[in-house]
Order: structure tokens, then sequence, then C-alpha cells
């Protein structure tokens, strides 16, 4: 039952969000005056729409991102999801409003509407983060590094960016395209990491949280370079072994981790029982 319930939530969302697409198009206001167009108005409009169709494209991306994560959702996920998505689709509205009339107010309400739907996002993702995984400690700590600055850092950037439009309306809209943006990179990039640390056990876990921030882009470098590698060798013992030994002394030289340590990580774990068979 959860299950389907998921799948057609998922259908729901992208209808919603292709629908929120189409009506952003059709109610771009273009002034025709006496037969002529007004160029600068046309352009100022498709620019703002620039804006809200990168912010929507970016939470449908991550909204499938996340939700392909799951099998099914709680009652509970499903009720902040349709929240979610009941202040998205006021999306076009807001930005009908800023292409007639740029101005202080206008950009504002804007502003605080996307930092909404980006808190209650963030709630969506903690909350399939926490069920997917029962080491509740665990991955709470390793959420928190990975995605968690992301999340703080884009928010820091929307209550900044409604300030400056309080005072400075058309510029702070050119600076609303690139959180979008930059989130679309940075999700892509932080989902990959965090299933590459979340593919090692608690002890591997813990290390990484416990390492300082240089170590940890390091260490998410070779975490991912030898999760390539393992995929790249296939089903061959004797590969994946060497592989695995390759991984365990670049972590012990470049992050000053014991040998001992690494090999509590359960990449190890199932490398020797490879090794055993």
């Amino acid at each position: 039952m959860q299950k389907k319930l998921k799948d057609r939530l998922d259908v729901f969302v992208d209808a919603i969000i292709a629908i929120l697409i189409t009506v952003m198009v059709l109610e771009l206001p273009i002034e025709i005056t006496n037969g002529v167009l007004n160029y600068q108005s046309l352009f100022t409009a498709i620019g703002i729409y620039a804006v809200s169709f990168c912010f929507i494209a970016n939470l449908w991306y991550q909204h499938a991102v996340v939700f392909n994560e799951v099998e099914k959702v709680s009652n509970g996920l499903v009720v902040v999801d349709l929240i979610l998505i009941f202040f998205a689709s006021l999306i076009p509205t807001f930005t009908r409003l800023m292409a007639i009339d740029t101005n202080s107010m206008t950009v504002v309400m804007y502003g605080v509407l996307d930092l909404i739907i980006s808190v209650l996002f963030r709630r969506i993702v903690r909350s399939i983060v926490h069920d997917k995984y029962t080491d509740k400690d665990d991955m709470r700590k390793l959420y928190n590094v990975i995605y968690g600055r992301a999340f703080y850092e884009s928010w820091v950037s929307y209550a900044v960016l409604i300030v400056i439009g309080y005072f400075l309306p058309k510029f702070s809209l050119i600076l609303f395209i690139i959180i979008p943006i930059r989130s679309f990179i940075r999700h892509a990039a932080d989902n990959e990491e965090f299933n590459d640390i979340g593919d090692l056990g608690s002890h591997g876990r813990e290390a990484f949280v416990n390492l300082s921030a240089s170590q940890r882009r390091l260490f998410k470098r070779l975490a991912h370079d030898y999760r390539n590698r393992t995929r790249t060798i296939g089903s061959n013992p004797e590969a994946q072994k060497q592989a695995w030994q390759d991984f365990s002394q670049q972590v012990e030289k470049e992050l000053n981790l014991s040998a001992a340590d690494v090999m509590k990580w359960s990449h190890q774990d199932h490398h020797q029982g490879r090794e055993r068979d």
C-alpha cells in the first residue's frame, strides 16, 4: 500500500511541476501598444521566468533524487510533501507579480516563498535519510556533515537576497538565479558523496565525521575513486583485494589513519570474505 502511495505521489508531483512551468509561461505579461511589442517588457518577463524556471527545475531534480532513495513513504512524509507542493504552486503567481511590477515588496515576497520551500524540502530530505538507515545517530551526523551545510548556506543566501531585494529589487533577481543553479550542481555531488560514505560501515562513517573539513574532502575523493575502480573491476576477487589494499594505504598515508582503523570498515570485511573464499 505504502509503495503504491509513493509511486502515485511521484506521478502527482511530476504532473504539478509540469503544470506550474506551463502556467508561468502562459501568465507572462506581454505589452503590445498600438500593434507595437514592448521588447524591454518581454525580455524582462522572460528573465524573471528564467529565475523561477531554474528554481522549480532544481526542486524537481532534488525531489526526484531523494524520493528515488526509498520504496515507500509514511503518511507524515506525504503530508509534508503536499505542504511543499502547496507553496511551490504559488510560484507562478509570485513570478507574475514580479514581472508586472518589480519592486521591493514583490521581490521580498518571492524570496520568502523560496526560503519556505527550501526549509520544507530539507525537512523531507532529513526524514527520508533517517527512515532509510537503521543507525540513526551515525547517519544523522553524516547527513549533517554532507547535506546540512549546503542547506544552511542556501538559507543564508536567501536571507541575504531578501534584504538586498528590499533595497535593490532588480539587482537581486540576477542573484536569485544563481542559488538554484549552484544548488543543482552541489546537490548532485553531495548525493554521490553521501552514497559513497554511506556504503562504509559504522566505523568508517564515524571516522569520516571526526575528520577535519579538508580531510573530509580528500577522503571523499579517495572513496569515490575506490568505488569507481571496484565497479570497473567487476567480480575479480584478486583485483578487488588489490583495490582495497591501495585504498587503505592511501587513507593511511594521506589522512594519518592507522591501517587497523581502516580494516574495521565494512569494505574490508567484504574483501576478507572474498579472500577466505
